[in-house]
């Protein structure tokens, strides 16, 4: 057989490799180029979202901090159900509804039975540090930013910190419970099944902040590792 055409039948299938891993190499580094920008748009969105959800939920925790000690003078002032009698516990839930409750509002409405001493001396100490007690503690208890924040988190991901954010919200959430508890129906008796002890403010203020803490964390080392 011709020498020329031995080469050419040794030769040729290297060339075909070599000229395979190119194309592979070029479609590889084409990706690449296609994908960089886009990885990058997508690690400054998760960027976003993390901060802003470590940023409401701190803007939360500090406003529900400052109510914190008029939540728990109406908290350990709430009778059992069983301390009223039942015509004052009725008489009582017509002014539950009220923005604004006063030892007039209670007194007229147990007339002619006398506040709860427990109730009284909570009121006059909350009228005296806050005439608009009920109201600061609503303000102060907004949560939509918290819940939009968390739920955009859900959206990005990845999945650990989904659960995070979640776990955060829900702390929030256990907050949040409390403090409208404690404007919205402020001195309601607790049934007799009801007497457990809740967790304290100072406990759930301290379980949201750890919450905030630990996403934060693992937010800032996902951030750095990707």
């Amino acid at each position: 057989m011709d020498p020329a055409v031995i080469a050419a039948i040794i030769t040729t299938p290297t060339a075909v490799i070599v000229a395979a891993a190119a194309y592979a190499a070029g479609r590889a580094q084409a990706r690449g180029a296609h994908h960089g920008p886009i990885d990058a748009v997508r690690r400054q969105h998760q960027r976003d979202a993390y901060a802003d959800l470590t940023r409401t939920a701190w803007s939360y925790l500090g406003s529900t901090g400052l109510v914190k000690h008029l939540v728990e003078q109406v908290n350990r002032a709430r009778p059992n159900e069983d301390e009223l009698t039942p015509e004052a516990n009725v008489r009582l839930w017509a002014v539950w509804d009220r923005t604004s409750l006063s030892r007039d509002d209670l007194a007229s409405a147990l007339a002619p039975a006398d506040i709860p001493r427990p109730i009284d001396r909570a009121l006059r100490w909350l009228e005296r540090v806050s005439p608009t007690w009920q109201q600061d503690i609503h303000d102060a208890n907004k949560i939509d930013d918290v819940a939009h924040a968390e739920s955009v988190v859900a959206l990005e991901g990845p999945d650990h910190l989904a659960e995070l954010a979640e776990r955060l919200k829900r702390r929030a959430l256990a907050v949040q419970h409390c403090w409208s508890a404690a404007a919205l129906v402020p001195f309601k008796p607790l049934p007799p099944q009801a007497r457990e002890p809740e967790v304290p403010p100072d406990k759930m203020l301290m379980d949201l902040k750890e919450a905030i803490q630990e996403f934060t964390q693992a937010a800032r080392a996902h951030l750095n590792t990707h």
